[in-house]
């Protein structure tokens, strides 16, 4: 199995992050001695605070607070035993105030993310599905996953696609016993509602369908006694069918999650032995008794008045807002507010504008969000004055405008990436002026660029020569295939001194979302595809194409308008994207090392993705076998003598400017071999007209292994390599196909790649693109390892986030 460096989400989510962290935008300590919930000290300076989720401000009501002290003198810090011996005194009663309340058994946990820890385990069996919601809150995605490694199937749907649902309830009802979806009831981001209602009628419907729904953010500030946004869609107490998770924290003004059951059977299920609840410490007596005071103000009228206050603060801004042209994401009666930037450059400036201006807002990145929806999520409380309210929306159109025209931004721009209308109210803005030091032209064909200029300035690279870029322009055109049907487009941007200051080419093409994942999750989508070939698949702008490999882009960066040229070209690619209808944008192949290239892509609105490191075998000498060898490292030399020398004699070796028919066909059927065998980088299989072109062209030619007559009596050939020499004498094996059946015994493939560099030595080459995947075998034999990233940017995190959340991941 040819092996790759495959991305971690992990790494792209720090790589965004760490940028906004350097800026001073995120993990930002308060330096207050004392807090009110209105302002907060951050770098000396004092800041109306809207980024709490402390919704009713009653973590700053003092019988909470009395609460929590009377607690600790009472039972002291900690109560430190697991549940299933002893609980703290206090649970118990905090357990019937909140059974009371929501009239359901209740199980506490520590926050909301264990109580998805213990709950979801223990109610989910392996022959029920979960259908997640696609902004369903990370910590029930992280539950779900680990149900992944027990066998659970998981699916995903757009947010709040019901009919998307509908229609993967009827195609697998019959298949489990149980289908849940999962979703919140109101979402963090921005602050819009799961349809409740409508979710409890498809529930009675479909009598398999059954729904788990977390209300983190609908709690205290809407419902009966403040019971949450979804309690408040039911008139009839919590639905017979659905699981409930809430907080303690957030309006509650206290820590805690809560799980509500509609019978006693999975309340006991969770209860006796839910994981983190039976193996993680108890909450603290002060959280208890903080919880207790809050319990209590919440059956009394007193919940009411604070809940009309807090709304009365919400529609005022809203009614503030209408005024204006920012663009409000999504406009409701929550306390949750997002107005879009776009880009991470505008985000990040805006943020830091208005911190600078005496105003808090929290940045809202990916993935939370998609790179290309990029915002700042302001939240209101019962804290903020209607003073402070006026405030934040006049320094917001202020800081709003000046943001757009730092970052080369508009409003316009803002609304098409969220899919929002004009708004009512325009305000002049001053638009970004073109840079006259700069002029971009683009190309649909190779032909209307200069041969010299290019191979000059970036086809002298690998086998995307001049010749070359004709050449898979004829071949992935005119194909029954729409997969195999590509726009290439040639991006030139040039100086008032005619020099050029960045080249770059890019295709449109179908290609497959798992491209670059782990090899189990590619084979699990592969079984899918067997009924739809489609599945998982979308029209993006690659840079590159999906067939080369390399630095597709030429960038001058001694030029000081690099990033305006940069800038010009994404600008291009946006315009692109809308025309062609493309999902995403994924720029390729650049040094993984560019820290200055990350921060100017984050910034732009692009996640860096980890992506296979590139082999070279360079400073070829035109040396003898032996010569090479000698120039190998002693580990390296050893394993030429085992693994490649010691085979030789089984070989009969041939290099062919073309192949016959039979043979052609043949090589083709060898590549396939490899293609159904290697998932690492998985793509579609390439036309027919591909191979017959290249067994036209002079620039390609064959390395061909047969086995020997005394050792098979197989007279076909083993190994094909289809090796291509561009205009600069660089020596690319393009694709490799091999008979399996030979494969261990005789070491076809160790064989193939040495006989590439040795003929590469012989032609005078200075140097062998090896490409992508099986990287061990390749440095084995003198390449060189460069990691490389891709900058990537989609429409929406969808395809990304089923992919990340609905497959298991195996060891290859």
């Amino acid at each position: 199995m040819a092996k790759i460096r495959h991305n971690n989400i992990l790494d792209t989510v720090d790589s965004v992050l760490a940028v906004s962290k350097k800026k001073g935008i995120i993990h930002l300590h308060a330096e207050d001695q004392a807090l009110d919930g209105q302002s907060l000290t951050l770098n000396g300076q004092k800041v109306l605070h809207f980024g709490t989720c402390g919704y009713l401000g009653l973590e700053h009501h003092p019988e909470v607070k009395r609460g929590a002290i009377d607690a600790i003198e009472r039972f002291g810090t900690q109560f430190p035993m697991s549940r299933t011996y002893i609980s703290n005194p206090l649970y118990r009663e905090l357990e019937e105030m909140i059974q009371e309340m929501y009239q359901a058994p209740v199980v506490i946990s520590k926050n909301c993310t264990l109580a998805h820890l213990t709950t979801i385990p223990s109610i989910i069996r392996q022959t029920d599905l979960v259908i997640l919601d696609h902004q369903a809150h990370a910590s029930i995605q992280e539950a779900v996953k680990k149900m992944l490694s027990q066998g659970v199937a998981v699916e995903m749907i757009r947010h709040n696609n019901l009919e998307m649902l509908e229609d993967r309830i009827k195609k697998q009802r019959n298949k489990f016993d149980r289908i849940w979806y999962m979703a919140d009831g109101v979402y963090s981001m921005y602050g819009d509602y799961a349809p409740i209602k409508e979710m409890i009628a498809l529930a009675e419907k479909y009598e398999q369908l059954y729904l788990y729904v977390d209300d983190a953010h609908g709690m205290s500030w809407a419902g009966k006694n403040g019971t949450g946004y979804v309690m408040s869609q039911m008139e009839e107490g919590l639905y017979r069918k659905m699981v409930l998770t809430a907080n303690l924290g957030k309006g509650f003004g206290a820590c805690g999650g809560l799980s509500l059951f509609p019978n006693e059977e999975w309340y006991n299920k969770v209860n006796n032995f839910g994981g983190p609840l039976t193996f993680s410490v108890q909450i603290e007596p002060a959280t208890l008794g903080a919880a207790l005071a809050s319990a209590r103000i919440h059956r009394s009228e007193e919940i009411v008045s604070y809940q009309n206050e807090l709304q009365e603060k919400i529609a005022y801004f809203n009614a503030l807002l209408k005024n204006t042209d920012l663009p409000l994401v999504h406009e409701n009666n929550s306390p949750i507010f997002f107005i879009g930037t776009g880009t991470m450059d505008m985000g990040n400036y805006l943020v830091q504008a208005l911190l600078n201006d005496g105003i808090y807002v929290n940045l809202a990145t990916f993935p939370a969000v998609p790179a290309k929806n990029i915002g700042i999520r302001i939240t209101i409380s019962r804290n903020n004055s209607f003073e402070d309210i006026a405030l934040l929306v006049q320094k917001l159109m202020f800081n709003f405008s000046a943001a757009l025209e730092a970052t080369n931004q508009t409003n316009d721009k803002i609304r098409k990436a969220f899919k929002m209308p004009a708004p009512e109210v325009v305000h002049p803005v001053a638009q970004p002026e073109a840079d006259s030091r700069l002029s971009l032209n683009v190309y649909t064909s190779i032909d209307n660029i200069n041969k010299a200029d290019w191979n000059n300035l970036l086809g002298h690279k690998a086998m995307y020569d001049w010749d070359g870029m004709k050449f898979l322009e004829e071949s992935f055109s005119d194909n029954e295939q729409q997969e195999n049907n590509w726009k290439f487009r040639y991006f030139e941007v040039k100086d008032t001194d005619g020099k050029t200051v960045l080249l770059t080419f890019t295709v449109v093409a179908l290609h497959k979302e798992d491209m670059f994942s782990q090899v189990s999750i590619s084979k699990a989508i592969e079984k899918e595809r067997e009924h739809n070939p489609y599945y998982l698949t979308s029209k993006g702008i690659i840079m590159g194409t999906l067939f080369t490999e390399g630095e597709h882009l030429y960038l001058n960066k001694e030029n000081v308008a690099w990033k305006q040229a940069f800038k010009l070209l994404l600008d291009e690619l946006f315009k692109e994207q809308e025309r062609e209808q493309v999902n995403n944008i994924l720029l390729r192949d650049f040094c993984a090392d560019d820290q200055e290239m990350h921060e100017f892509m984050v910034d732009q609105g692009f996640v860096k993705i980890d992506m296979p490191e590139s082999c070279v075998v360079e400073n070829l000498k035109g040396q003898s076998e032996e010569e090479y060898v000698s120039s190998l490292s002693q580990k390296n030399r050893r394993h030429y003598v085992q693994k490649i020398k010691r085979n030789r004699h089984f070989y009969n070796i041939e290099v062919k400017s073309s192949l016959a028919e039979d043979e052609l066909e043949h090589a083709i059927k060898l590549f396939r071999n490899v293609k159904n065998n290697n998932f690492a980088i998985n793509s579609f299989l390439f036309p027919e007209k591909l191979f017959k072109q290249i067994n036209e062209s002079e620039a390609w030619e064959f390395i061909v292994l047969y086995i020997k007559e005394e050792f098979s009596i197989n007279r076909k050939p083993v190994g094909v390599c289809f090796c291509h020499i561009n205009s600069d004498k660089v020596y690319s094996p393009m694709l490799i196909g091999m008979d399996y059946e030979y494969l261990m015994e005789y070491g076809v493939y160790r064989q193939t790649l040495f006989q590439v560099v040795k003929r590469a030595n012989e032609l005078g080459c200075t140097k062998v693109n090896f490409g992508i995947s099986a990287t061990i075998e390749k440095k084995r034999i003198g390449a060189v390892l460069y990691p490389k990233v891709g900058y990537y940017q989609a429409k929406d995190n969808f395809a990304m986030e089923l992919i990340e959340n609905t497959f298991a991941v195996e060891r290859d």
